[in-house]
C-alpha cells in the first residue's frame, strides 16, 4: 500500500484506525516521528528506528509557529513538501500527517504546556517560549495520534528530556525512544540549518565534533572549568567567533555538576557561524 497523505484530524483518526485494524484484525502498534519537514538523513534514521518498534509508522510535517521566537523568521523556514513525502515513503513510512495551523491551533486556542525547570536553561535562556511551543505541539501530536512510540534524536537533547518529562507528568501512554545523533561524513550533526552554510563555513563547522571529542578524552582528569575553557578556546582558534554557551550538565536532570561528582556528565554547546546557529552535545 502506498503512503497516505492526511491533512486533517478526522482523516488522521480514520487512517490510523484502518491501519490498526488491518486484514488480520490485529491491534497494530503505531510509532510517530514528528518533524517540521525539510526531511534529511537524520529524519530518515528516525523512520528506520520507528519501523523496528511498531507495525505502523506515522510521520508528521508541521512548521510550528509557537516555537519560533521574535528574531526567528518563520516564513523563511524551508518547505519542501513533495520531496519530503518522497523521502519518507522510500524509508517505509505509512502515513504522513500535514496539518495546517487551523487544524493544530483552532480559533480561541488558549493553552501552552511549559516544563519550566528544564526549559529555562541552555537553549531556553535565549529562545524564550521556544520549548513551550515544542512541548505544546508534541503533546497535541501524541494525543491526536495515540501513538505507542515516539522517536526523537539526541542532537536536540534538551528537547528530548523535556518531552520525556511531559509524557511522564501528563500520563501520556507513549514510550519515547531516543536515537544517537546522526552525523554527516565529516562528523557534523545533521540539521536543516546546515544547508545555510557555505563551503568555508561548513569547514569551520566540521571542527565542532572534533573539539567535543577531544574535550571528552581527558574530562575526568581535569577541572570542569578547564574543559569548558578548552572547548571555547579551540572554537575561537578554528574561527567560531560567537559562542552562545558551553556548559556541562547532568545527563538525566540537566542540573549543574561539580568536580567532586563528575559522573553522568554531558557537554552542551550552541554557537553561531555567521548567522547560522548550531547545537551539539556529547556524553562525557
Amino acid at each position: 500500500m502506498s503512503i497516505e497523505i492526511i491533512r486533517d484530524l478526522r482523516g488522521l483518526h480514520s487512517s490510523i484506525a484502518r491501519h490498526r485494524n488491518g486484514p488480520l484484525n490485529t491491534a497494530a502498534s503505531l510509532a510517530i516521528v514528528p518533524t517540521m519537514g525539510a526531511i534529511h538523513e537524520a529524519h530518515e534514521a528516525l523512520v528506520i528506528e520507528a519501523k523496528k518498534h511498531a507495525n505502523i509508522v506515522l510521520a508528521t510535517i508541521f512548521v510550528n509557529p509557537l516555537q519560533f521566537g521574535e528574531n526567528e523568521d518563520l516564513s523563511k523556514y524551508p518547505r519542501t513538501e513533495a520531496e519530503d513525502i518522497k523521502r519518507l515513503e522510500e524509508k517505509g513510512c505509512d502515513i504522513v500527517y500535514i496539518p495546517d495551523n487551523k487544524n493544530m491551533y483552532p480559533d480561541n486556542f488558549d493553552l501552552t504546556i511549559n516544563v519550566p525547570k528544564l526549559s529555562s536553561i541552555l537553549c531556553g535562556k535565549k529562545r524564550k517560549n521556544h520549548f513551550q511551543g515544542v512541548a505544546t505541539v508534541v503533546a497535541k501530536l501524541l494525543l491526536q495520534s495515540g501513538a505507542d512510540y515516539a522517536i526523537f534524536g539526541e542532537k536536540d537533547f534538551q528537547q528530548l528530556l523535556i518531552i520525556k518529562s511531559l509524557v511522564r507528568d501528563l500520563d501520556i501512554p507513549c514510550q519515547i525512544v531516543p536515537i544517537d545523533t546522526i552525523r554527516d561524513s565529516e562528523g557534523l550533526a545533521i540539521s536543516s540549518r546546515n544547508q545555510y552554510l557555505d563551503s568555508e563555513q561548513k569547514k569551520i563547522a566540521n571542527n565542532i565534533n572534533i573539539i567535543l571529542n577531544d574535550a571528552s578524552k581527558n574530562f575526568h582528569t581535569k577541572e570542569i572549568q578547564e574543559t569548558i575553557n578548552f572547548v571555547k578556546d579551540n572554537f575561537k582558534k578554528v574561527g567560531i567567533k560567537k559562542i552562545d554557551y558551553v556548559e556541562i550538565r547532568n545527563n538525566f536532570t540537566l542540573e549543574n555538576i561539580n568536580n567532586s561528582n563528575k559522573s553522568n556528565a554531558r557537554l552542551f554547546i550552541a554557537v553561531y557561524i555567521n548567522d547560522v546557529r548550531l547545537i551539539d552535545n556529547i556524553k562525557l
